[in-house]
């Protein structure tokens, strides 16, 4: 039998890409804590080490962090190692956060470049320490920011990205930053502008003729040009007016990010067009002389902005929920929506163009399939003998949950207690001054939103264990009819979440044959069409009961 002598301990490293050259690697810091453990006599499992490589000290909200956290909760380790404060956050009032969770558990709390806080001399010295770690983030920022408008205002080109059509020099010993033209980029510039503002050619026109050309943009992650790139082409004035600017752009948090995801590396994913007046101007050479040319371009794309068929908004009943023989999605297109005529396209047909698809399967009538799919749901929906087996169904369901959902609803009221415990901790921080009423509003509000979620859930279980009846017929009855009325009344938005709340997957082979996969068993519905022609499919002949 082997005898392992000394505590168990965890590892949390964090290093922001950016200051890399001062924090060392993250490989650095793990070997360094690594060397700390053996000589303090200590051991570390893999399964203790929490690492957030390039993640900024500025936000709470980080997946090795968030690990580290609920080790500490559930007591996986005796004793917590980092290089210093600020690797845990950047943010003294977060610091504070942590540590006293740490504690709480008792758990020891070692950090290798700051004081130790074994005696209430060490810990107002380590907490100093921990307000000099925010200081430093604020002032290297402070800092950096300075020092390049400094030098942009004194004539000193910061940005190394060029705009396409022009390349960016690098500053040497004798020589200073500049961007000038690139001729042959520059000659492709002449001639996308004129084609769209003299040849009036449509932009996926103009994809394609590039994509011929083989011509790819300045930073290509694929060999075609895509609609944004191009846009923002036809609409840099740098081309005409013979600017570039630097401190246009200002980073912020998004209001509506992309992104739902919790994680995100950096604060300010999003960016602001700074006021005019604050953008610092370099001059470089024009590529476009013609001022009436730039003008006419930013006409046409106002006109098709305008005018553009997709702007005539259809509501695709399935959108979302169509997947194409060849595995890809299938998107709402309205190419010749001026017949009224939209369809389920490939995405990969339309998002690839020019490049070839492998894809051969058409579109598919979106008005028929929605109405067709919807008229079968329907029946579906209100058919007696459906309603009182998925009603029969539901309730033995019920039953049988029910004494799972005991213990599951313990554990919500467990997590909502434990969630109550942390708004007070908060509320005493934000008294204390450890927390100034910004960062307090935005922890309480996370854990408000948790809490609501769980007293939610514990509502949704405790009406399941109530659960414990049968269905009369009159029930069952009024049940049917009371389906039909709200199905006949429903608008196209709550028809939407309905089929999206049943349906999961409609998928449509290369015959033309739709299968419908959903969350009600007995609703298994394929739906035929015939091709006549390569964008028109026709439903077999029978009424539709379009929505």
């Amino acid at each position: 039998m082997i005898t392992v002598f000394g505590l168990n301990s965890g590892l949390y490293a964090r290093v922001s890409t950016s200051n890399q050259e001062d924090q060392g690697t993250i490989e650095s810091q793990i070997s360094e804590i690594q060397e700390r453990i053996r000589l303090d006599g200590n051991f570390i499992n893999q399964e203790n080490i929490y690492v957030d490589d390039g993640w900024t000290g500025e936000v709470l909200q980080r997946p090795g962090l968030d690990k580290m956290r609920d080790a500490v909760r559930e007591g996986r380790f005796d004793v917590l190692y980092v290089y210093d404060r600020g690797r845990l956050s950047r943010v003294f009032a977060y610091q504070e956060i942590i540590i006293e969770e740490i504690n709480n558990k008792g758990i020891k709390f070692v950090t290798l470049k700051d004081v130790e806080a074994t005696t209430p001399e060490g810990k107002v010295m380590q907490a100093m320490q921990g307000v000099f770690h925010e200081y430093e983030r604020v002032k290297i920022a402070e800092r950096f920011r300075r020092g390049k408008l400094y030098k942009a205002n004194h004539g000193i080109l910061i940005n190394g990205q060029a705009p396409y059509g022009y390349t960016y020099i690098p500053k040497t010993s004798s020589t200073v930053a500049k961007i000038v033209i690139n001729d042959e980029e520059a000659e492709v510039v002449k001639m996308i502008y004129k084609w769209v503002g003299i040849e009036q050619i449509s932009l996926r026109e103009v994809r394609k003729k590039l994509f011929e050309m083989e011509i790819l943009p300045k930073r290509a992650k694929q060999k075609i040009w895509t609609s944004g790139p191009l846009c923002r082409l036809l609409r840099n004035e740098t081309y005409v007016t013979g600017f570039v600017y630097y401190n246009k752009l200002e980073a912020i948090v998004a209001r509506n990010p992309k992104n739902k995801g919790i994680y995100k590396k950096v604060k300010r994913t999003s960016r602001r067009v700074r006021p005019r007046e604050e953008w610092i101007p370099f001059e470089v050479p024009k590529i476009i002389e013609d001022e009436w040319l730039f003008q006419k371009v930013q006409s046409v794309l106002t006109n098709n902005l305008k005018f553009a068929s997709k702007n005539r908004k259809h509501d695709y009943l399935l959108s979302g929920l169509v997947y194409c023989a060849c595995g890809a999605k299938r998107i709402g297109d309205g190419c010749n929506s001026n017949n009224g005529h939209h369809y389920y396209r490939c995405a990969q047909r339309i998002y690839k163009y020019p490049l070839e698809s492998k894809c051969r399967v058409p579109g598919v009538n979106a008005v028929l399939l929605d109405g067709m799919l919807w008229s079968e749901l329907k029946g579906f929906l209100s058919d007696p003998v459906a309603l009182k087996t998925q009603a029969i169904r539901w309730v033995e369901a019920n039953k049988h949950k029910a004494d799972g959902l005991g213990s599951e609803a313990a554990s919500i009221e467990s997590k909502i207690e434990g969630i109550r415990i942390e708004e007070m901790r908060f509320a005493k921080a934000y008294g204390s001054g450890s927390l100034d009423f910004e960062q307090f509003s935005l922890l309480a509000g996370e854990l408000k939103q948790k809490r609501v979620s769980f007293q939610a859930k514990l509502k949704e279980i405790n009406t399941g264990i109530k659960t414990d009846r049968v269905l009369n017929g009159d029930e069952i009855s009024r049940l049917c009819t009371y389906a039909k009325e709200v199905l006949a009344e429903l608008g196209i938005e709550d028809k939407k979440r309905l089929v999206h709340d049943i349906i999961e997957k409609v998928i449509i082979n290369d015959s033309g044959e739709v299968s419908v996969f959903g969350n009600l068993p007995e609703f298994s519905q394929k739906v035929g069409y015939v091709t006549e022609s390569r964008d028109s499919w026709v439903a077999k002949r029978r009424e539709v009961d379009a929505f």
